[in-house]
Order: structure tokens, then C-alpha cells, then sequence
């Protein structure tokens, strides 16, 4: 045993998480996440393709994106997604009606990522329902799909199947879109603007019902972070770290009391120096303060809040007692998260697998999602020795396991640390199972054996192969 965590301490310093996701992002129904190796993977809603697999299915767990090696930044969208590699190339995969996709075309799906245009210096990308915007690192803002709510930002209602420029000017800095049309930016010089539809007054001036072409909306010039979900609220923070938050906010997702006020075309200040925030779609908000603490506020009926109850709130609420997230992403219903260590959280809604961990069931606290070849806290080794032993561990020619757990599996699997499935087997479906199997053909290293019904992983364990 004192082998074996030695090897684990030294893997730990060694590889520093390398197969854990170091970003994350939440479309309205599904997930994606990249990891150090440049590989993206996605899990959730995948009927029109936005995991960009082979079959439009949904998946319970964490599958690689295509093959690719070289992702650098992604955007979940409504039923697509959207994805920058590191040569500056921009790519979609999923829904594209309208043109949403921006590849030319208005073919209803693609279930790969398929590039859109030519251009090698994509930035930033956002996504709408119907539409997407992008920076390129030039500085200058560009947009396509639907348009009916002058949501492209170009002065018209024309869709536009491939990317057009919107405005001539080349100061943009930040960008970010909502489902309900309506868009947002920051320039250079820290200054906020927005257009499209102006729903809940999240564009200002009610008596507007939408703006054309990007507006200054606030005449602050510190604005420096912007989160937009698929609903009619936005967040943003300033460069003093300090949060403001405007739009629709009839179950508290503003930080407003919702019995005393419904659309804020105001800013609201909600307490607090902050480093991360994120919308989701169902009237609610999230975000991470400076300490590392996790915070939560709004509509909360599937638990997507993450503090164990379905209580809406308008006062921010702390989730759980940790000082070490680092990034929170929303979708719809669904949140998921990231800690300093590179472990992967998810809560709430679960209905398409948009959690990652195997199952359809909600959440509604903040929950581990196993990630093969990341490296495990010795709290998931305390939890997994009480349903799954495996020995002897290390390892050198023969494997036993034995499980006895709540759930039924069928499959046994083994990954590397790369993640690449190295042996795979199915006994009999059983809720308690004692098998041996032979190793010898694994290389010395460490791996992951996992135990599955069907596709979702039920437990796992990582064990030595000397």
C-alpha cells in the first residue's frame, strides 16, 4: 500500500491533473470539456449532433469530440456547438437551420465539426439559439444565422448563412449572446454595448423593442467580464472585480427582490469582489467570488442552484464550504464546475445526461463526475473501497476485483492514463461480481478500471500494473 501511494503522490506531481478538463463550458442541454492534450469531449443532448459523434444520440458520459488534437476554446450552444483551434480556424457541429452554424449553407444538422470559412484568426465565439458571433484577434466582430430580431448587429434583417462583419470598427475586446436574441460586447477602451432584441429590458430603454447595431449601453469605461445565458439576464464584471446584474429577474436571478421588481433595465450591484460568473437559461445565476467561494441565486426547481434544496432565492447563497472552484459554467437547468485540483462537478438537471456521470437523475448538490485517467483525491479512493477492491494493487500478471454494490454492471474496462480503452470485457449483469483476468499484456504504468451497465460508468478505481 505505501508503494502504491507513493506512485499516486508522484503522478499527481508528475502529470498535474493531465487528463482532468481544464475548461469547461454548458450548452442548454449538453456539456463539453477540454483537456491538456488538446482533445475535446461532450456529453448530454446529441440528437442534431452537437457532440459531434458519429450517431445523433445522447450521451451519459464524456465522449471525444471527433479526433482532433489541437482545440483551444469552445461554446456550447442551444443545439450546436462551436469550437477555435490553435491555427485560428473556426469550426461548428449540430443544429443549423437558419444558417446557424455559419458554413454556408442551411443543411438542418452537421454531426461533425465542420469549418466556417476560411479565416485563421478567430478569437472568441458566443452562441445563440439561432445565430453565432465571433471575434477575431483583430479586433474586428462578425455574426451570422437568423436575424429577424436585428441580432447579427449589421443594421439589417437579412439572414446571413456565413459570417459578415458587423460595423467596420476593430476595438472589440469581449463578446457574449443570449438565446433570445440579444447580444452583448465590450471594446477595448472597457466601454459596454449591446443589440438585438431587447426582452426584459436587457438592452436598456423599455420603450425600445430592439437595437439594430451595436449600442453603448452603460457609460462606465471598467467593464471587463460578461456572462449571458439562454434566458433575458446578464452579468458582468467590472475591472475592480465587482458584479452587476440587469434584465429579467422575476425569480431573483438579478439579485433583485422579485416583489419589488421585475425587468431591470438598471445595473444591480450584488455584494462581493468576483473572479467568474455564469447565466443559465432557466432564471438563474452563479459565480465565483475572489476567495474561491461558490455562490448561487435565482430559479432553482430541478436543484440547479447546488445547495441541496428547490428554493428559489433572490440573495446569493453559498454552495457548500469550498475555497478552491475556478471556473462555473451554466446550461438551461444544469450547472458544472471546476476546482483548482482539475476535478469535474455537475448538479441539476440530468435529463439527457448533461451531468456527465453516467445517469439521467438531477441533482441537486454539487457531485464528482469520474473522469478516466484524471487523477483521483483520496476522498474518492475512501468511497470507492466500500463498493469496488481491487488486488493486488500493484499489479504484475493477474487482476482481481471484487464489487458489491447497488447498481447492476455488465462491463469491465480498463483506460490508460490517456484515456484510450486497453481492455474491455463483459461478464454476466450482476450487482455483485468477483472476477480475475490476466494483465500481463498492459505495459508498467497506472490505470483506471472501470465498471459499467451498458455505456454509464457505475464505479472505478485506479490501480498499478508494475
Amino acid at each position: 500500500m505505501k508503494k502504491l501511494l507513493l506512485f499516486l503522490v508522484c503522478i499527481t506531481y508528475l502529470n498535474g491533473f493531465s487528463q482532468c478538463f481544464t475548461k469547461i463550458n454548458a450548452g442548454y442541454d449538453h456539456s463539453l470539456g477540454l483537456k491538456p492534450n488538446g482533445t475535446l469531449w461532450g456529453w448530454g443532448a446529441g440528437e442534431y449532433g452537437q457532440l459531434s459523434t458519429a450517431l445523433l444520440a445522447d450521451k451519459h458520459s464524456p465522449v471525444l469530440c471527433g479526433t482532433a488534437t489541437n482545440w483551444a476554446k469552445f461554446c456550447g450552444g442551444f443545439s450546436n456547438s462551436f469550437a477555435i483551434k490553435t491555427d485560428g480556424t473556426l469550426w461548428g457541429s449540430g443544429y443549423n437551420v437558419y444558417g446557424a452554424l455559419g458554413i454556408g449553407s442551411v443543411v438542418a444538422n452537421t454531426s461533425v465539426f465542420t469549418q466556417i470559412g476560411t479565416a485563421t484568426n478567430w478569437k472568441e465565439v458566443a452562441a445563440g439559439e439561432t445565430y453565432g458571433i465571433g471575434l477575431r484577434s483583430d479586433g474586428t466582430l462578425w455574426a451570422w444565422g437568423l436575424n429577424v430580431y436585428y441580432q447579427l448587429g449589421d443594421g439589417t434583417t437579412t439572414q446571413r448563412n456565413s459570417p459578415v462583419q458587423i460595423g467596420t470598427t476593430a476595438d472589440w475586446n469581449t463578446i457574449c449572446s443570449t438565446r433570445l436574441d440579444a447580444s452583448f460586447a465590450i471594446k477595448t477602451n472597457g466601454t459596454l454595448w449591446g443589440w438585438g432584441s431587447n426582452v426584459g429590458a436587457i438592452l436598456g430603454d423599455s420603450s425600445v423593442s430592439a437595437w439594430s447595431v451595436p449600442t453603448l449601453r452603460n457609460t462606465a469605461t471598467d467593464w471587463d467580464k460578461l456572462a449571458l445565458g439562454f434566458g433575458s439576464h446578464a452579468l458582468a464584471i467590472k475591472t475592480d472585480k465587482t458584479l452587476w446584474a440587469w434584465g429579467y429577474g422575476e425569480f431573483g436571478q438579478t439579485g433583485h427582490d422579485p416583489t419589488t421588481s421585475y425587468a431591470n433595465s438598471e445595473f444591480n450591484q450584488i455584494p462581493g469582489l468576483w473572479n467568474a460568473i455564469a447565466v443559465g437559461g432557466d432564471k438563474f445565476s452563479m459565480g465565483i467570488k475572489t476567495d474561491g467561494t461558490l455562490w448561487a441565486w435565482g430559479k432553482n426547481a430541478v436543484g440547479q442552484l447546488g445547495d441541496g434544496t428547490t428554493n428559489n432565492t433572490y440573495i446569493p447563497l453559498q454552495v457548500g464550504t469550498d475555497t478552491n472552484w475556478v471556473s462555473v459554467s451554466c446550461g438551461n437547468q444544469h450547472t458544472i464546475a471546476l476546482k483548482s485540483d482539475g476535478s469535474l462537478w455537475a448538479w441539476g438537471d440530468n435529463y439527457y445526461g448533461q451531468l456527465g456521470n453516467g445517469s439521467t437523475t438531477a441533482l441537486t448538490l454539487p457531485t464528482t463526475i469520474p473522469i478516466a485517467g484524471c487523477t483521483l483525491s483520496a476522498e474518492e479512493f475512501t468511497l470507492t473501497d466500500e463498493v469496488l477492491k481491487v488486488f493486488p494493487n500493484p499489479a504484475q500478471e493477474e487482476l482481481n476485483l471484487n464489487y458489491s454494490g447497488t447498481a447492476l454492471i455488465n462491463t469491465v474496462v480498463i483506460y490508460d492514463l490517456s484515456g484510450r480503452e486497453v481492455y474491455n470485457s463483459h461478464p454476466v449483469v450482476s450487482n455483485n461480481l468477483k472476477a480475475s483476468f490476466g494483465i500481463g499484456m498492459l505495459q508498467s504504468g497506472s490505470y483506471i478500471l472501470s465498471l459499467k451497465y451498458n455505456e454509464h460508468t457505475v464505479v472505478r478505481k485506479q490501480f498499478l500494473k508494475e
